[in-house]
């Protein structure tokens, strides 16, 4: 931290002995968090050596202290303006209690404080006036008023000397000139405020500026590159606004995908695109470009959780059983992402769309399907969502929800058991990406338990449980159901893809669970659930789970939508409208036997029927 002279240069007539004293301090905040110094001052006087010594002690805690410390030397600043009520030091103190003001959020306070400095001080200029028109100007705006806090503030720009007022002022005058929409301004004070910060500070203030960058209108931005007005004559992107700047037009053209922002960007500021600079040369090459290959699927998938990794494997293998591709001669073709990494849906999706998909699966858990509706909706193109979005996501002609919430399983067997006088009854899993399982005392449900450690049977004593309803994945479910007692009656959620044991309840959707036949038993049927599982296990080691069922359907549902394309691809706009409207259409009307529903389509609608049921061994229902 660099040492600053802090609220010198009060004008006034001092005996020579008096005028050897200065006040020194390391200031550590300009306002509310900014920190840095380094520029030295003309000295502040006092006709008390005294004064001068006891108000330096206060200043040098106040400048190594946090907002805390600070507002706790109020009652100090105050006693000290009780003893010197005459001493031009006064004001110093006061332009303290001015910013302590502000930083309790007192802005009315800290406005009447820096007024009366400056009346007191007749229209002197220096570092107490100085500080008093910023925390003035800063009040103002704080106070919901920026166009005339804007007006305090910018004559100071570049003209304070104390660095540390300076840091105050460029913050408070660049988020006034941002409320008042005067984003030229804004952009240009961004620059100051960069240049002028301290080495030590310099970080904090790039991050503040870039979340502002954020707020600015995108054709300011482009035009500030442009003009070159950020930057002038540095080179140090460190203290280049073009760079920050440079940052944000590289996410904007990456989510986007346009063409002709990322083209710009490599010729104006291609040197500062850092770690975007690959993603937006791609763009720029024409890889944002929209078209429409035949017959092309998009899939996306995600890898940042154990759970979304799970479901997008069991998806992709249902997916792709569904279009075909593991039969010699399938036409189909499959294109793939992953946001498992730092790109969001969107820029996968787009990804997508630039490779030729005509029809998008997406959504393995409620926020990622909520997202890829919207991209949907944006961009005119058909997409199947494997978990049901938000509801008020479930608007357009182009969203369609293939999937189902696990949840509602859980409530189907929650009711059976207590049909069955299995209650209490305790809940194992449950933790359903974007869907929450019965509370307990609904259905039932007396107590939820996770398999995130090892299953616990004891728990399941003191409230005389006596249904289990294992909703979690196939080793949560394993590892309950070996630790549960027998007089207890299971019942397995959608995601428990284990073989259930004689008298347990499972939940059903269409055809969906499957079985395999025992061994030594007869071969399935050549219809209906024996013939779907049998074409499975001809490519597969076991039945398949409940995601890959919902895959398959959103597979064969995609081809419907792809199929009868034209055999040549195009980049041409209207056409690929065309086509994807024509997809849409298609897969809205398609006629096929579904796995996961009785139904054999959308039949015009927008989200699949299905009625969720159960099933004891042995019998249905």
């Amino acid at each position: 931290m660099n040492p600053v002279n802090t609220f010198g240069r009060i004008s006034a007539a001092f005996s020579a002995a008096a005028a050897l004293a200065a006040l020194g301090v390391a200031l550590a905040g300009a306002g509310c968090g900014a920190t840095d110094g380094g520029a030295a001052v003309s000295p502040t006087l006092s006709r008390s050596p005294a004064a001068q010594a006891e108000l330096h002690r206060i200043l040098t805690r106040f400048a190594s202290g946090g907002r805390a410390e600070r507002i706790a030397l109020e009652p100090e600043l105050v006693a000290f303006r009780e003893r010197y009520p005459g001493d031009d030091l006064v004001r110093v103190a006061d332009a303290h209690l001015a910013w302590i003001a502000l930083e309790q959020g007192d802005v009315r306070r800290a406005e009447a404080l820096s007024a009366g400095i400056e009346a007191r001080g007749r229209g002197a200029t220096g570092a107490t006036e100085d500080i008093a028109r910023v925390l003035r100007g800063a009040a103002l705006r704080r106070a919901g008023k920026p166009k005339p806090a804007f007006g305090v503030l910018r004559p100071l720009v570049s003209k304070v000397i104390d660095a540390y007022v300076r840091s105050l002022l460029n913050e408070e005058v660049t988020s006034a000139a941002m409320e008042a929409g005067a984003w030229t301004q804004a952009l240009e004070l961004m620059g100051v405020w960069l240049r002028e910060a301290g080495d030590d500070e310099r970080a904090a203030v790039r991050a503040q500026i870039g979340s502002l960058l954020r707020k600015v209108p995108i054709d300011h931005l482009v035009g500030a590159l442009r003009a070159g007005q950020a930057a002038g004559e540095v080179v140090d992107p460190e203290v280049d606004l073009r760079s920050l700047i440079a940052e944000r037009l590289a996410i904007v053209a990456r989510e986007r995908r346009d063409v002709a922002l990322a083209k710009e960007l490599l010729d104006r500021a291609g040197a500062l695109l850092g770690r975007q600079g690959d993603a937006v040369f791609e763009i720029a090459a024409g890889a944002g470009t929209a078209r429409v290959e035949p017959p092309t699927v998009g899939l996306l998938i995600s890898t940042r959780t154990a759970e979304s990794r799970r479901r997008g494997v069991e998806i992709a293998a249902g997916v792709a059983h569904g279009l075909g591709l593991l039969r010699p001669g399938s036409d189909a073709r499959l294109v793939s992402r992953d946001v498992g990494g730092e790109g969001s849906v969107g820029e996968a999706l787009s990804s997508l769309t630039a490779e030729g998909a005509a029809v998008l699966i997406a959504g393995s858990s409620r926020e990622q399907a909520t997202e890829a509706a919207r991209f949907a909706r944006a961009n005119g193109i058909p997409v199947l969502l494997v978990h049901p979005p938000e509801p008020a996501a479930l608007d357009g002609a182009f969203v369609f929800v293939v999937g189902e919430e696990p949840a509602r399983g859980v409530e189907v067997l929650a009711a059976a058991l207590a049909e069955r006088g299995a209650r209490p009854v305790a809940l194992v899993g449950g933790g359903q990406q974007g869907a929450a399982a019965a509370p307990p005392d609904e259905g039932g449900i007396a107590l939820t338990l996770s398999c995130d450690g090892t299953f616990d049977p004891r728990a399941l004593r003191p409230p005389g449980i006596r249904g289990l309803l294992l909703a979690g994945d196939a080793p949560c479910a394993e590892q309950a159901l070996r630790a549960a007692p027998r007089s207890v009656t299971i019942a397995l959620g959608f995601e428990a893809a284990i073989s259930p044991p004689p008298g347990s309840l499972v939940a059903t959707a269409g055809l969906f669970p499957f079985a395999a036949a025992p061994a030594g038993a007869p071969p399935p049927e050549a219809s209906g659930a024996g013939a779907a599982l049998a074409a499975w296990l001809a490519t597969h080691p076991g039945p398949p789970s409940f995601w890959a069922a919902l895959g398959r359907d959103a597979g064969v549902l995609a081809w419907a939508g792809v199929q009868r394309l034209p055999k040549t691809g195009t980049e041409d706009p209207a056409e690929v409208k065309a086509r994807r409207l024509a997809a849409a259409s298609a897969v809205s009307s398609a006629t096929v036997a579904l796995w996961t529903t009785s139904a054999t389509g959308f039949g015009g609608k927008r989200v699949l029927p299905r009625e969720v049921g159960y099933r004891e061994m042995g019998k249905a229902r």
